[in-house]
C-alpha cells in the first residue's frame, strides 16, 4: 500500500458548492489537509486544484478568493490549474408588469475538460497507480470509464453526498469517498467558505 501512487484531482467549484449547499457549512476545506487524508498511507505523487478566476478581481469576494489560491501555493505537491470565465446575459419579464429585465452573470468553462485531459493523459503515461477525483460532475464519468477499461488504473471518487454526486461518476469510479461533514471535521477552517469561491 505504501508503494501506491496516488494523484488528487479536485474540482474547486463542485467542491466549493458541496459544502456551501450541501452540508450547509459556512467554511473554508483545508485543501492540503483533505489530500492527505484521502491519500492515507499511499506514496501522494501530486495534486491538482481546478478553478477559475474571478470575474471580479478587485471586489472583496475577488480578492478573498485570490488569498485561499495565494494559500494553496505553498502546499507542497500540489498544482493549480486554472480555467476560464464566461459571462451570460439573461432576460426575465416581471410577471406583474410584464416589463423586461437584463443581467448578466458567469459560468466556467474548460475546467471538466481539463480534468479529464488530465487524469486519462497521466493515467496512459503511468504518472499514478490509484486517481482520487473530487467531484460529483457527471461530465467526468466517462473519463474514469476510459481509465479503468484501458490503462487498468484504479479510480476513487470523492463527493459531498446530495444531488451534486452524480450517479454515473460514482457507479464508474472503483471507490466511493463521501465527503460528509463528519468526514472533514478535521480539514476544515473557520474562515468563511466565500475565499473559496470560484467565481
Amino acid at each position: 500500500m505504501e508503494n501506491e501512487r496516488v494523484m488528487v484531482f479536485i474540482d474547486g467549484g463542485n467542491l466549493y458548492a458541496g459544502v456551501k449547499f450541501g452540508l450547509n457549512l459556512q467554511k473554508s476545506v483545508n485543501i492540503d489537509s483533505l489530500v492527505k487524508k484521502l491519500v492515507a498511507e499511499r506514496h501522494l505523487v501530486r495534486a491538482y486544484y481546478y478553478t477559475t478566476p474571478s470575474p471580479r478581481p478587485n471586489s472583496s469576494m475577488g480578492k478573498a478568493h485570490q488569498r485561499f489560491l495565494d494559500k494553496l501555493g505553498w502546499v507542497e505537491n500540489l498544482q493549480i490549474r486554472r480555467g476560464r470565465i464566461v459571462p451570460r446575459r439573461h432576460t426575465v419579464e416581471c410577471p406583474k408588469c410584464k416589463e423586461s429585465f437584463e443581467y448578466n452573470d458567469y459560468t466556467q468553462k474548460g475546467v471538466d475538460a481539463r480534468i479529464a485531459v488530465d487524469m486519462v493523459t497521466l493515467a496512459v503515461r503511468g504518472a499514478y497507480d490509484t486517481a482520487i477525483l473530487v467531484s460529483g460532475d457527471s461530465d467526468l464519468a466517462e473519463a474514469v470509464d476510459y481509465i479503468r477499461e484501458q490503462t487498468n488504473k484504479k479510480v476513487e471518487n470523492a463527493c459531498v453526498p446530495g444531488k451534486s454526486w452524480a450517479k454515473t461518476l460514482r457507479e464508474a469510479a472503483d471507490k466511493r469517498i463521501p465527503l460528509t461533514e463528519e468526514y472533514l471535521t478535521d480539514c476544515l477552517f473557520e474562515t468563511p467558505l466565500e475565499e473559496q469561491a470560484p467565481l
